[in-house]
């Protein structure tokens, strides 16, 4: 007896070593580990989406002459980054920085080739240097007009790609606005129609928009306060000096914003209720239109309240990315991580985190995309900016939502079961391969695998559509049966009918 339970404890232990074996193998990449949410909302592990593949900063860059030195060798800056605040990416694939603290902008390739830097402009043709006052954001339109967002100089600045001004747009004259407003743009966001939209400090009323000649249009996208009762019969019943010294029912300020291909503007803010989303997506009304079909999972990042190194308490969006294929990714300050959902509100995967290892973050500030690859802001020390590659993992995962996204769920069958096989705990992929088998017509498979996905819309049409088949199929056998017993049954009625009229006969 003592000797098999000896062998069931050695089974076990090789058992436990294979297993953690394979699992350092997974993240044996990465400084981080992967995770998502399942359907009841408890985190489970899965691969790591993607990895850090360099780390660079203003000493990598390759001036040319540009910052003052006349040689091609890697240089440093003569001053390095101080407080970076935004960054991003045009349609040809150059980086712009803001370097708050300097007042300026940095512009560079990912070859990390120096092109210019903008702390200036030309304007009637006379050059004005030291032109910005804590700049904070920056925005390149798809005409490559450069908008910054010039804070403590109350305007936002539009130049050209030769550092030529072209307008500017300053506070409006409206109706509505306070005596004391000040007008302090933090980002600004340009659609193709030429409407620019600019996230202003202390403006709760909603994003401020402007025609493209800088004309005010009104606000874009206001987050509703919620209705407490409780709080305002205490208003109610309180003196005007009580009153005075409580918080207004006010919004919450913007954090960020990004416009996807069809328009639609995806914002970040900061959001006292952990069962709201952070995101939101404005269709050109200003309404939110932000899909998320699991309602125990919200758009929240992390809410638990656990230690992570030095810090606590649920995650804070700063920063959101629009990607293609309905898909869009954010960034949380407090844990300096980057979430992905897809257009149905699922998360994807989770990646990055707090650190000093190499793809870890300090103050992680702002995200951007070039293809498939993130680069990351962090402002810490100098400044640095952090590039991470999909892995394999990664790469299936956006490859399975592109073509899911398109309507194309047979093709990403062969996907989904691959990614199943990598991570057995992501819901997605069962879904994925049950929706397909849906569409095909196998009932009584996808309603096995939508389970295991926990996918409950689409579990909800797979058992009708299956008691459906089920009646359909059981029918006739019934109906033959019925009319069997109704003719029995007439036929045993006659015969006695008959039976009973011989005997009469017969008296």
């Amino acid at each position: 007896m003592f000797k098999n339970v000896f062998k069931i404890i050695i089974s076990l232990a090789l058992a436990i070593i294979l297993v953690t074996a394979n699992f350092v193998v997974v993240f044996a990449d990465t400084p981080y580990q992967g995770y998502t949410y399942n359907f009841w909302g408890y985190m489970v592990p899965s691969p790591a989406a993607y990895a850090p593949v360099r780390s660079f900063g203003l000493s990598n860059m390759k001036c040319g002459g540009v910052c003052g030195l006349h040689d091609e060798e890697t240089c440093a800056l003569e001053t390095p980054l101080t407080d970076p605040t935004d960054m991003h990416v045009d349609s040809q694939e150059n980086i712009y920085v803001v370097d708050w603290g300097n007042n300026r902008i940095i512009v560079f390739d990912m070859d990390l080739n120096l092109n210019r830097v903008i702390d200036g402009y030309y304007r009637d043709g006379e050059w004005v240097g030291d032109a910005f006052n804590r700049p904070f954001g920056v925005y390149v339109s798809v005409e490559m007009e450069i908008y910054i967002a010039d804070n403590q100089n109350n305007r936002v600045v539009i130049l050209d790609e030769e550092n030529n001004f072209l307008r500017e747009i300053t506070a409006p004259q409206v109706e509505g606005l306070e005596d004391n407003f000040v007008f302090l743009p933090m980002h600004v966001l340009v659609d193709r129609g030429g409407r620019v939209f600019v996230i202003v400090q202390r403006v709760f009323e909603g994003i401020m928009s402007f025609n493209a000649d800088g004309e005010f249009l009104g606000y874009f996208g206001t987050i509703e306060v919620p209705f407490n009762p409780l709080e305002l019969f205490w208003r109610f019943v309180m003196t005007d000096e009580q009153n005075s010294r409580q918080n207004r029912f006010i919004p919450r300020e913007f954090q960020s914003m990004d416009i996807d291909r069809y328009g639609f503007v995806y914002t970040t803010h900061v959001e006292n209720n952990p069962l709201n989303n952070q995101v939101m997506r404005l269709n050109p009304r200003g309404e939110d239109v932000l899909v998320n079909f699991n309602e125990n999972v919200v758009i929240n990042g992390d809410q638990g309240w656990r230690n992570v190194g030095e810090r606590m308490g649920p995650s804070i969006f700063v920063d959101v990315i629009a990607r293609s294929h309905g898909m869009y990714s954010t960034l949380c300050s407090v844990r300096g991580r980057i979430y992905t959902y897809d257009s149905e509100g699922n998360l994807l995967y989770v990646f990055a985190g707090p650190g000093n290892l190499e793809g870890m973050t300090r103050r992680p500030v702002t995200i951007e995309v070039i293809g498939d690859d993130f680069l990351l802001l962090d402002a810490h020390g100098h400044g640095r900016i952090i590039q991470y590659a999909p892995t394999d993992y990664g790469n299936l995962i956006n490859s399975a939502i592109s073509l899911r996204y398109d309507g194309h769920e047979q093709q990403a069958v062969e996907i989904w079961r691959q990614l199943t096989v990598l991570d057995e705990n992501f819901a997605l992929a069962w879904s994925g391969i049950g929706r397909s088998m849906l569409a095909a017509g196998n009932n009584v498979g996808a309603m096995e695998h939508l389970e295991h996905g926990m996918d409950i819309r689409y579990y909800s049409v797979a058992f009708r559509r299956n008691r459906i088949d089920v009646m359909q199929q059981a029918l006739p056998n019934f109906l033959t049966a019925g009319m069997v017993l109704v003719a029995f049954y007439a036929g045993y009625r006659i015969f006695r009918s008959i039976k009973k009229g011989g005997k009469g006969d017969d008296a």
